[in-house]
């Protein structure tokens, strides 16, 4: 058979197989690269949390509803690291209840040698291991779950991100911090907001706002494009410790975004502040610490929100009722206009409870320093607890 000049001058088809060949091999490529990127991201987190016998023992302790959580934050004296404060959340599963205790960094322990010094000092020459032992014998309370956060992660996370709108975050005191002609807050100025208190603000007050500031970091972390995370995860590596996996961690987050410290039981570490060889520490009064954990297991604790107090003077020296209800107001009670007591020469201060629980008058009882704690119901009081103080008030702060 013979062919004509115009089909012998065709170029021959190229078949479907090599046609697509370019395509698969752009697709193995890609697939190969988002496997690499997957595994590099994935190796990230597993890395993520501390994988220590010791740590992932931690939530082995124990039995039944109870899981504790240590929050702390890491700061810099200088170059020395330090913790500048710890909170404890011991959360009951069975019930949903959450109670939180607030632990100073200058928190008195006895150094080897004997001597006084602030417990946020002593971080910088224990193991992670020892210094969480040192929490569990202070308070009595096992610790199941640990997170430490470098406040530098603050800057480098917030500059990574972008800034925090200024409007996400609480007003309140101290006023002064959030920038009147900024919209977005950079690392340094969202650092300068998270740390510094106004002279006299509750505790309470600015561990809310420090939450408020975290939860918004994260939240922008979770609207970050997938090829962000892996130097994001690389960044939290930097500056958090903890013995929670990624997806644990997650779960705390969304488990504390809906817990504001007014819906928490909360409750300062007893003791009272003194100057001791050159420092400010914060003493512990370990009756008084006992009693908070006993407590906390027991259910026993209440919200200060909840309880309405009565403060009367027993002294005779003017100002002192005034001063313990702006104590407990503080703290967050409910406190009546102080008045004064029957006479004037109670020697005792005394905590009384007027209703059919000792609960009520025992959570004022801890913020009152050699307190001696009474039961008397009436159902006629128009309070649940009422305060005499007496001279052994005086005495405790002659004392310090």
């Amino acid at each position: 058979m013979k062919l004509g000049r115009p089909i012998l001058l065709q170029k021959p088809k190229a078949s479907r197989r090599k046609r697509g060949l370019p395509f698969i091999l752009i697709t193995i490529a890609l697939l190969s690269a988002a496997v690499v990127v997957s595994a590099n991201l994935v190796a990230t987190f597993n890395s993520f949390h501390n994988q220590a016998e010791w740590a992932q023992a931690l939530r082995l302790q124990g039995s039944g509803n109870d899981v504790v959580y240590l929050l702390y934050g890491i700061d810099y004296w200088g170059a020395r690291p330090y913790v500048e404060r710890l909170l404890l959340l011991h959360h009951d599963t069975g019930s949903g209840t959450m109670t939180a205790v607030f632990i100073p960094g200058n928190t008195m322990i006895l150094s080897e040698e004997g001597d006084p010094e602030p417990l946020g000092q002593v971080y910088c020459r224990l193991p992670t291991e020892e210094f969480i032992s040192l929490i569990r014998e202070i308070t009595g309370l096992p610790v199941h779950h640990f997170v430490a956060l470098n406040y530098e992660g603050i800057l480098a996370m917030t500059e990574y991100l972008g800034g925090v709108p200024a409007r996400l975050l609480p007003g309140g005191p101290p006023t002064d911090l959030l920038p009147k002609d900024k919209e977005v807050l950079g690392g340094f100025e969202l650092y300068r907001y998270f740390l510094t208190a106004d002279y006299g603000e509750p505790a309470w007050d600015q561990l809310e706002r420090q939450r408020q500031v975290l939860l918004q970091i994260w939240s922008k972390m979770e609207r970050c494009k997938l090829w962000q995370w892996p130097r994001l995860a690389r960044l939290l590596n930097t500056y958090i410790d903890t013995d929670l996996s990624w997806q644990e961690l997650g779960e705390l987050r969304r488990f504390l975004a809906g817990y504001p410290f007014s819906q928490v039981k909360t409750a300062v570490l007893p003791g009272k502040e003194e100057a001791i060889n050159g420092y400010s520490l914060w003493v512990p009064d370990a009756e008084a610490v006992a009693d908070l954990i006993r407590m906390i297991n027991e259910g026993y604790l209440v919200l200060p929100g909840e309880v309405q107090v009565e403060v009367l003077n027993g002294t005779g020296i003017s100002g002192v009722a005034a001063e313990v209800s702006a104590l407990l107001e503080q703290e967050g009670f409910q406190v009546a206009s102080p008045g004064n007591a029957d006479h004037f020469e109670y020697e005792e201060t005394l905590v009384i409870a007027r209703g059919e629980s000792l609960a009520k008058a025992r959570a004022v009882a801890l913020h009152i320093a050699g307190a001696v704690l009474e039961h008397r119901p009436d159902a006629e009081a128009a309070v649940d607890v009422t305060v005499i103080v007496g001279q052994s008030y005086l005495q405790q702060e002659s004392d310090e």
